[in-house]
């Protein structure tokens, strides 16, 4: 029968993949017992039984409710904490690997920063549904990561059209359990973690977990680095069933200094060491972030549920950059600018509330969220810009300029902006049968940003604020069609109202309009071998518009009618083949293109953004025998060549690369110890996954390996 079933499906989706073709081209740890899932509430039991290994049935971030994946009409994958263990995950740019058409794009500015991009657009990093501001999320403390594609979350706000990227942390169990890892690598790498957690009272409504991680690691470029301290409590209050109350906490202190990437020389990267800096040494950013969350949750009865959550970011950022500015044409002169700032304070305020209900009407069956929201982000900073000489590219020499003199440099600008927003948003999800389903749902927003900026004094630049207020309503609709239990076929449309604005400014001297995006998507999704194994297809088109591009009959200026769109299908598969084999896989075609540009790009590729990319990871657990404990599996990762700029200048080869890994299991009296060992880019291949034009072109890791031992008790 599973053979049958996934042969229909592979036939309802051959429709898709010929489209395609003829238009372009949990929870707790394993060692927690079945009385940790009784003692949880009705909706905790069902996320924890029928999310198991690397299938998971069950995500919450597209919907706001309970409603099972294989019945929502939008592309959502998720991958679980047992997918990342076993990868030794501990950035968002090892997990999206996992996800058809995802892809992290470092900074040169920081490495603590992490771009996502997903189907061309950039996509916005999430911690329990808030916003985190610029800054990566740490897994340390991750559950899973849920991924809604394109611009369906317009229940969380104004949302890039890349979509988001929800880290969906661990909380509070009410039965003991204490582990500790310590990972040693390649590149001078150590990490610890801790994840403890238990009742605090004796009738087990108070619970309390915290997790920690220390983190100390040379990167592969030469004096680049990056350590990092961070501990996370949380305790829930459950008094009684269906009702909770929740506070959690994270703290971060990290220091490092990012790597700069090669240059382009001709059509392709520059044929110089990948290890090569061309910044400063001894120059570091120093960031501190503090994030606060208090969520409740009441069950009125079977029917009603209100959530509420308020939250609150506070991060203060010292850096101090250099990066690479221009290749000169002897292809050898590399010319850089520094950046500077010990004052840049980024604070944010989030609240929600959400109420959810199901009821019936004429034999309809109805899940009815209602909800509101707001956030209100800050930021005030000041920086110098840096004078530095030029370096040679085949023999850099440091230490021209002092840090000394870098560090007190004027400062040259001030800069402030507020932007704020609050929404009403409302979702209905129809069942008229077992078989069909509509989504009907709508978000109206209303906007404040403010900016202002001068190269005087923070008074100056708060003088100088200009304000923009805007309205908008983004309607979201779906209908999923379940011929079979196990088969869904499903379409969507929905519009979304900009991500962050274009700082800049007309001419004239207005702030840019919004930017906006729309997204028509058709797929199937499919389970099989009794739901242990999840599939999906979705074939979409993505338009995003009023894309900030510059004026070029005013240089300096902007306006706001660039378009880009992009077209594709995607493939996802994840869960167990057999009681031994576990995957978790992906393909994405894809089409990215500038559609309205005045800067002679349009009908371009937008850069970084590869036609084909694929992977595929594969476990294989020994299972009652001699060497029952083991675990064996790899990976492989690729993807075409891509355009390193949008003015297709120059080509980011295509690649493929090889991961292996290797796990032990073992009981030591009543403890569970697990040693791991992972090893990444087996084969040592140099390739650039992305660039930020022709001056910064980044390489992926060579070689490297990583080994870990974990005590769970």
């Amino acid at each position: 029968m599973n053979k049958i079933a996934l042969a229909v499906f592979l036939v309802c989706n051959s429709g898709l993949l010929m489209a395609e073709e003829a238009a372009g081209n949990h929870s707790a740890s394993s060692a927690l017992t079945e009385e940790t899932v009784t003692e949880l509430t009705t909706l905790q039991i069902r996320a924890v039984k029928e999310n198991v290994g690397y299938a998971v049935k069950q995500a919450a971030t597209a919907t706001k409710t309970d409603t099972p994946i294989i019945e929502t009409p939008f592309s959502i994958q998720v991958i679980p904490e047992e997918v990342m263990q076993d990868q030794q995950a501990y950035r968002l740019e090892d997990v999206v690997k996992n996800v058809s058409g995802m892809m992290s794009l470092p900074s040169p500015y920081s490495a603590a920063y992490e771009t996502l991009q997903s189907r061309g657009f950039a996509s916005e990093p999430f911690r329990d549904g808030q916003r985190i501001m610029f800054l990566t999320v740490p897994l340390a403390n991750a559950e899973r990561v849920e991924v809604l594609k394109g611009s369906a979350a317009i229940q969380y706000g104004r949302v890039e059209p890349g979509g988001m990227v929800n880290v969906v942390t661990k909380k509070p169990l009410s039965t003991t359990h204490y582990s500790i890892q310590q990972q040693i690598g390649s590149f001078n790498t150590y990490r610890t973690t801790a994840d403890l957690t238990g009742p605090i009272n004796e009738d087990k409504t108070l619970m309390y977990r915290v997790n920690a991680e220390y983190l100390d690691k040379d990167l592969f470029v030469d004096h680049a680095f990056d350590q990092r301290t961070f501990i996370a409590p949380s305790f829930t209050w459950q008094p009684s069933v269906g009702t909770s109350l929740t506070f959690a906490y994270e703290y971060r202190n990290e220091k490092e200094q990012a790597a700069t990437g090669v240059p382009a020389i001709g059509k392709r990267p520059a044929s110089i060491p990948t290890s090569r800096f061309f910044g400063e040494p001894n120059l570091q950013n120093h960031f501190k972030a503090e994030v606060f969350n208090l969520t409740g949750e009441h069950e009125f009865n079977a029917h009603w549920t209100v959530k509420a959550g308020i939250g609150s970011y506070r991060g203060n950022y010292q850096y101090a950059n250099v990066v690479n500015a221009g290749l000169a044409a002897d292809n050898v002169t590399l010319s850089r600018w520094g950046l500077g700032s010990n004052y840049d304070h980024r604070n944010t305020e989030d609240a929600y509330i959400d109420v959810t209900g199901k009821f019936d009407t004429a034999g309809i069956k109805h899940t009815l969220l209602v909800g509101t929201d707001y956030h209100r982000f800050r930021n005030y900073a000041n920086w110098s810009d840096w004078t530095l000489p030029d370096i040679n590219i085949n023999n850099p020499v440091y230490g021209l300029v002092s840090k000394a003199t870098l560090k007190s440099s004027p400062v040259t600008a001030w800069w402030s902006r507020t932007d704020q927003w609050q929404g009403f948003y409302f979702q209905d999800q129809l069942n008229f049968s077992d078989k069909l389903y509509l989504l009907l749902g709508g978000r109206y927003d209303t906007t404040d940003m403010s900016n202002g900026f001068a190269g005087t004094s923070m008074a100056d630049a708060n003088a100088a604020t200009q304000t923009k207020r805007e309205h908008e309503f983004s309607p979201k609709v779906g209908l999923t069609y379940k011929p079979y239990e196990w088969l869904a076929l499903y379409g969507s449309y929905t519009e979304a109202f900009g991500g962050w604005a274009s700082t800049g400014v007309t001419f004239s001297g207005e702030m840019l309009d919004p930017e906006s995006s729309k997204q028509y998507e058709v797929g199937s999704k499919g389970e099989f071998f009794d739901g242990k194994l999840s599939a999906s297809v979705a074939l979409y088109e993505l338009t995003k518009k009023n894309l900030a591009i510059s004026d070029l009959a005013h240089l300096g200026f902007s306006l706001s009618n660039g378009e880009v769109t992009s077209k594709g299908i995607e493939f996802d598969v994840s869960g167990k083949i057999t009681s031994n084999l576990s995957l978790i896989g992906n393909v994405a075609f894809s089409d990215v293109t500038i559609t309205k540009d005045t800067n002679g790009t349009q009908g371009n590729r937008k850069a970084n953004t590869p036609h084909t990319m694929a992977g595929l990871w594969l476990k294989y657990d020994f299972l009652g025998d001699y060497l029952d404990g083991l675990s064996i599996g790899g990976g492989i990762y690729a993807a075409s060549s891509a355009h390193g700029d949008d003015a297709d200048t120059f080509k980011l080869p295509g690649y493929a690369r090889l991961d292996a890994y290797a796990a032990y299991k073992l009981k030591v009296g009543t403890h569970n110890v697990t040693a791991q060992l992972n090893i990444n880019n087996l084969l040592d291949k140099t390739y650039y996954p992305s660039a930020q034009g022709r001056a910064q072109v980044f390489a992926a890791e060579p070689l490297n390996a990583i080994g870990s031992v974990k005590l769970e008790f």
